[in-house]
């Protein structure tokens, strides 16, 4: 795992907490005040009942307080409230739809059988004591959505979050990655060419093109690095684009690449030189890689087109889609690398479409064809 994929990992997981820490922060005044909304308006009734009972039973004549006290509970029956009414340990009421035992002056909620209830225990001034239960479902479901809604909502954000912070860091981190790419060939040739210099008996004559090579290579590369930065950067600015010369480029290629044959029937090109040597460079290493070693990569110039074809084995299909389309398959494919999307890159900014097809002897062409006006004769 690359360390800008931890740092993504971690950095998800930290605002994911957050987030839902803030969430339930947001969601926790909703739940208790549905709670205390629907405790007071049960002690609320529960009063009231209890105060109509207690007047009730009370002007009851004597020897018919027992029966009136149960008329007047049973006239709640069916209303989702149960009741338990007892004197001195003795049920005079009992409604309750399973056993609950609680002394006078409590509060609160209760779960049984499945479903959530309510209750209120009291003593009345009668004498006797009296027990409240309502059946809370729809205050149970209430707070099941209150919960659900944050979850969802907090799922939701840190799902958008995650994708926008992923995309955020893999646009830093893409230029870095395609830039030590770009950067790889032409400092191993640089390397090679120093070693020479240090270890080999050479004339002044070569010592210098040696040299130049080297001095060549470094400016390629201090120019390729700033024009990769500006092109991943929206492309805010235009590439100032001249005439570049396809033999000079393809002669270029083949000092790092000797096996590289070429035939040049379109002279000229306008683009921006540093890039269009980067793209060549691009697709003559790989088509080197796939090609047997020693075998020919041929370059061709043909008006507004260049074409790069190796000898190798081909592409499999998924290669192909992948070489093809490179943006549709985020994970990086054995056929191209990094390569491949930067290849595409430059060739759109010079007004082109890089394709990728089966050569007739089974090898690989990578073409590029120019449609915009920026061309040359």
């Amino acid at each position: 795992m690359k360390l800008w994929q931890k740092t993504y990992l971690l950095s998800t997981l930290l605002c994911a907490l957050i987030l839902f820490g803030c969430m339930f922060g947001v969601t926790a005044p909703a739940i208790a005040a549905t709670v205390r909304g629907a405790t007071d308006a049960a002690l609320r009734e529960e009063r009231a009942i209890a105060g109509a009972l207690h007047k009730t039973v009370t002007d009851a004549p004597e020897g018919r307080q027992g029966a009136v006290l149960r008329t007047f509970l049973d006239y709640y029956a069916g209303t989702g409230l149960d009741f338990r009414a007892a004197q001195d340990g003795a049920d005079l009421y009992r409604s309750l739809p399973f056993d609950l035992e609680k002394a006078p002056g409590n509060l609160g909620f209760v779960r049984k059988q499945g479903r959530l209830y309510l209750f209120v225990s009291d003593r009345l001034p009668a004498g006797f004591d009296f027990l409240y239960l309502k059946d809370a479902s729809a205050t149970d479901a209430l707070l099941r959505q209150q919960v659900t809604a944050a979850a969802l909502t907090g799922t939701a954000v840190a799902l958008v979050m995650a994708a926008a912070l992923y995309a955020l860091l893999y646009r830093v981190n893409l230029p870095v990655s395609r830039l030590a790419h770009e950067m790889r060939t032409p400092l191993t040739a640089m390397r090679g060419y120093a070693e020479t210099l240090r270890d080999a008996k050479l004339n002044e004559d070569q010592r210098h093109m040696a040299a130049s090579y080297i001095a060549e290579e470094t400016a390629r590369l201090s120019e390729v690095s700033a024009r990769l930065l500006t092109l991943h950067n929206a492309k805010e600015e235009a590439t100032p684009f001249g005439p570049v010369d396809v033999l000079d480029l393809f002669e270029h290629v083949r000092q790092t690449y000797p096996t590289v044959t070429y035939e040049v029937r379109w002279p000229t090109v306008f683009g921006d030189r540093a890039m269009l040597s980067s793209l060549l460079n691009n697709l003559v290493d790989n088509a080197v890689k796939a090609s047997p070693p020693g075998a020919p990569v041929e370059l061709r110039a043909a008006p507004n087109v260049l074409a790069v074809q190796d000898h190798g084995r081909g592409l499999s299909d998924e290669a192909l889609r992948y070489v093809n389309h490179p943006p549709k398959y985020r994970k990086l494919h054995a056929a191209g690398g990094l390569g491949v999307p930067l290849c595409h890159q430059i060739a759109k900014a010079h007004g082109a479409r890089l394709t990728y097809t089966r050569a007739a002897d089974g090898g690989t062409v990578a073409t590029v064809t120019f449609y915009n006006s920026l061309t040359g004769p």
